[in-house]
């Protein structure tokens, strides 16, 4: 086990979305470990939800490239915490929290990427922050790898692992009947949803318009943001308003995946996306957009077996690959199958732990790397 440590770490988002619930149960993971841990945040939404998770949390602002206040602030909270690392899980802050983290004394900066278009190649305050104040970047899809050792050609490619992220379902997942009637929603009716914060990257739009291409198929939208309303407002346009169910923001996640015949994933941009994972533990088959993290996960294994379908970001195509799957219960079956068992040998939660302690540690990323 690695020596106790004292983990910072800085999270930038507005909303809590699935990045978020990682930072919050990596922290609970190690705080379990023994290590002392503390997320500072942006906004105190996070916070507040991050400390339901048992993760000690508080506001601590790190704004745009030339916000320096920001940086001899943030600098004071680091002295106070005194961490042995700093992990960045918003790597557009890495730019001020850097500095802040080195003016502080800090020996290790961490910073984690997990959405393909957070490329820090792609301009020159990140290359410089990556180049001078970050030892180790941990990405969650080789795809997001690829590009990052392209963009940054001045940094060690060993400073740059895979690690996929790992599942912790947060209890068992209920009976199908039970979950509906739990979550309100009609029994007897195929049923497709997903898990998404309401932003414009994950294309809930899209899903709709899925939805209204399956007769009698029902729909289930678990989550918030800014786009709840705009896409509630076109769902009625559109006549869905019995066969879409928005059920807000939800922590039983497990709840809303066992009500699930099929789980949807319509984004334009991803890593590896947590909810889709979650579904595949829960062995909810999945159709989704060639999102990176999405095509590695999904893709065919031994003996053709795959957890879902990959499929263009076109209504009617995903509409037809849902169709396909939710009217053969038992492909359906085996791709739920196949799901849990990728998660178990794959996506598991200890295994991501022990990657993320060790790096944190001072161990050399390129040693996790699981893309090799």
């Amino acid at each position: 086990m690695t020596a106790p440590l004292r983990v910072a770490a800085h999270n930038g988002a507005r909303l809590f979305g699935g990045g978020e619930k990682w930072a919050a149960l990596l922290l609970q993971g190690l705080l379990e470990r023994g290590h002392t841990v503390h997320l500072f945040c942006n906004h105190e939404e996070v916070a507040a939800k991050a400390r339901t998770f048992g993760v000690d949390a508080s506001v601590a602002p790190l704004g745009g490239h030339l916000m320096l206040p920001h940086v001899w602030a943030f600098a004071g909270h680091l002295r106070r915490f005194d961490p042995d690392v700093v992990l960045f899980t918003t790597f557009k802050k890495v730019w001020l929290g850097g500095m802040a983290a080195r003016l502080a004394g800090v020996e290790r900066v961490v910073s984690r990427i997990g959405l393909d278009t957070d490329l820090p190649g792609k301009h020159w305050s990140y290359r410089v922050a990556f180049r001078r104040w970050v030892d180790a970047v941990l990405v969650n899809a080789d795809g997001i790898r690829r590009d990052v050792v392209d963009g940054l050609p001045e940094h060690p490619p060993g400073r740059v692992a895979t690690v996929y992220d790992g599942v912790r379902l947060g209890g068992a997942v209920p009976p199908r009947d039970e979950a509906r009637r739990l979550l309100g929603l009609p029994a007897g009716v195929p049923l497709v949803g997903t898990v998404a914060r309401m932003a414009g990257q994950k294309r809930l739009d899209r899903f709709l318009d899925t939805v209204a291409l399956l007769p009698g198929v029902h729909g289930a939208l678990a989550g918030s943001g800014p786009e709840e309303g705009a896409l509630r407002a076109r769902a009625r346009a559109m006549g869905l308003e019995g066969r879409v169910h928005f059920l807000g923001w939800r922590y039983d996640v497990t709840t809303v995946l066992g009500a699930l015949d099929l789980f949807l994933v319509t984004s334009d941009r991803e890593g590896m996306a947590n909810a889709m994972l979650e579904a595949m533990a829960a062995g909810i088959p999945v159709v989704s957009t060639p999102v990176s993290g999405a095509e590695e996960a999904l893709a065919p294994g031994a003996e053709a077996r795959s957890p879902g379908l990959v499929v263009e970001p076109d209504p009617a195509r995903l509409a037809e690959a849902c169709a396909g799957v939710l009217a053969v219960g038992a492909v359906a079956l085996a791709m739920g199958q196949e799901g849990a068992r990728r998660v178990r040998e794959r996506f598991s939660f200890p295994a991501m732990l022990d990657a993320w302690e060790a790096v944190l540690g001072g161990q050399p990323p390129s040693a996790w790397h699981q893309g090799r």
